[in-house]
């Protein structure tokens, strides 16, 4: 997978100065996320096999409620097993698995944090233009995303690492995933924006709008 890595020396200090009307503050994708301290595994002192166990049947029940899987999968009947060794063997498994969907549940609302201080100001961030429509070449609305296959050939980002993009003006995009730098006005907005592609279309969220007014080529600042 291509990343654009950049180092950005000054991201800090421009976020915590004012944005000039004529100077926007340089962005990386990190600056799009809250620092906060690591989240560990409540389940990592656990047996590595019950362990694995655990997490898999978590994730089974998950893809059931859901509607990703059916009583009929294969996947549905492996969490039917799993459930009967934990009994068979006198396992306590439930307490383990609530402590694992809380897990979840942590980084689900992590992926969608934001960082508050940036709304409004006028910012400078490179990434890649994915339109919402991949046959589309003059685009006024289209997903900025960290990464070439984001979306369509790789599991989606975090919403907090989705910035979706209005221009004033019309980008002529010469090919999917073209590699940019955008100038904009940002907002911390909430959107789920539907990517359509040759064999289907899939919902994707973003926490940050961004009101564009120029686009540039990539390349990098020194």
């Amino acid at each position: 997978m291509k990343f654009l890595n950049i180092i950005i020396v000054t991201c800090l200090f421009a976020i915590g100065s004012p944005a000039s009307a004529d100077k926007p503050n340089v962005l990386g994708w990190r600056d799009l996320v809250p620092q906060l301290e690591a989240l560990k595994n409540p389940l990592r002192e656990v047996d590595t096999r019950l362990r694995l166990d655990i997490e898999y049947l978590a994730s089974i029940r998950y893809w059931a409620k859901t509607g990703q899987i059916s009583k009929v999968d294969t996947e549905f009947e492996h969490g039917v097993e799993l459930e009967h060794k934990f009994k068979s063997n006198n396992i306590d498994f439930e307490p383990l698995v609530a402590r694992y969907n809380s897990f979840l549940d942590e980084i689900e609302r992590r992926n969608k944090s934001v960082v508050g201080d940036l709304n409004g100001r006028l910012v400078r961030i490179p990434g890649y233009a994915l339109p919402l429509e991949t046959s589309a070449t003059a685009l006024t609305e289209f997903l900025l995303v960290p990464s070439i296959g984001a979306c369509i050939h790789t599991p989606v980002p975090p919403p907090n690492q989705m910035v979706f993009v209005k221009m004033d003006k019309p980008y002529r995009a010469k090919r999917l995933y073209d590699p940019v730098w955008i100038t904009g006005r940002i907002r911390v907005e909430h959107n789920k924006k539907a990517v359509v592609y040759s064999d289907g279309q899939s919902g994707v969220e973003s926490s940050y709008t961004l009101l564009g007014i120029k686009v540039e080529p990539y390349k990098t600042p020194f």
